[in-house]
């Protein structure tokens, strides 16, 4: 009898049956409904493959933007869109070095939570190998089907906007990748194919990098001119941080000279 309850406690089902038991069960009456909802809304932004692919990068430990952008193969506007979702809901740490952004997991919980998360998918991905091939591939498709929407989420749509963008309405025009933008107050504004506006944001890279470069020398402006609101010159969203247009050129204030973060073509 003393053998097969030893058994029991100690075979493969033991350590749910130690999780079920009274000292480790969690009273759900004494969690408040409002961290239930954080709770929730913490497993939401943790749902989604690319950002989940952020949060195992970090497990490494700080990464700029760039790093990160460059460990995605992805455009920077998208993982900028991605980094302010995980970071709404306080799984992430930011801090910033000059003109660069560095982040880093929050707090031992969230590494426990993508571990954990990681190492349980990788178990049920096994007892799905055992299984039926049909369930495999209903679980790649729901996957893939995931993946497009948050595709589709990536542009910030911009409400309010009764002014018409087009050619000679006013605004300076920006080439981005194909299409092209105006310069709206700051703004880098898109029209859609439906009349719409949606802001969008000149990416890091290329032609555009977000170097320091305190050599740079510049016949746009006086030495001594020192970019910001109401300097004269058109602001534009460059990543995370705000460039100046002078002569074709993005300009970035950075202590006692100016940053050149190079050509844009105007449309």
């Amino acid at each position: 009898m003393a053998k097969r309850r030893e058994a029991a406690l100690n075979g493969p089902h033991a350590s749910s049956r130690r999780l079920a038991g009274p000292s480790a069960r969690l009273d759900e009456t004494a969690v408040a409904p409002a961290t239930l909802e954080r709770a929730a809304a913490i497993f939401r932004a943790l749902g989604d493959a690319p950002r989940l692919r952020l949060l195992l990068v970090l497990l490494g430990g700080e990464h700029s933007v760039s790093e990160l952008v460059g460990a995605s193969q992805e455009k920077f506007s998208t993982v900028s869109q991605r980094l302010r979702v995980l970071r709404s809901e306080k799984l992430l740490a930011r801090r910033r070095e000059r003109s660069h952004m560095y982040y880093s997991l929050a707090d031992s919980h969230v590494a426990d939570l993508v571990r954990n998360a990681v190492a349980h998918a990788a178990e049920a991905d096994r007892r799905v190998e055992a299984g039926p091939r049909v369930e495999r591939n209903n679980a790649r498709k729901g996957g893939r089907t995931m993946a497009k929407k948050q595709q589709a989420k990536k542009q910030q749509g911009h409400k309010g906007h009764d002014h018409k963008h087009g050619p000679g309405c006013g605004h300076t025009t920006v080439r981005h990748d194909s299409h092209v933008d105006y310069l709206h107050d700051g703004h880098l504004h898109h029209v859609e194919d439906d009349g719409s506006v949606t802001q969008h944001t000149l990416e890091v890279g290329g032609k555009n990098p977000a170097s320091c470069t305190p050599k740079h020398a510049c016949g746009g402006h006086p030495k001594e001119h020192k970019h910001g609101p109401g300097c004269g010159h058109e602001a534009v969203p460059h990543g995370e941080h705000v460039d100046y247009l002078v002569e074709r050129h993005l300009h970035h204030p950075h202590g006692d000279h100016c940053d050149d973060h190079g050509p844009i073509q105007q449309g």
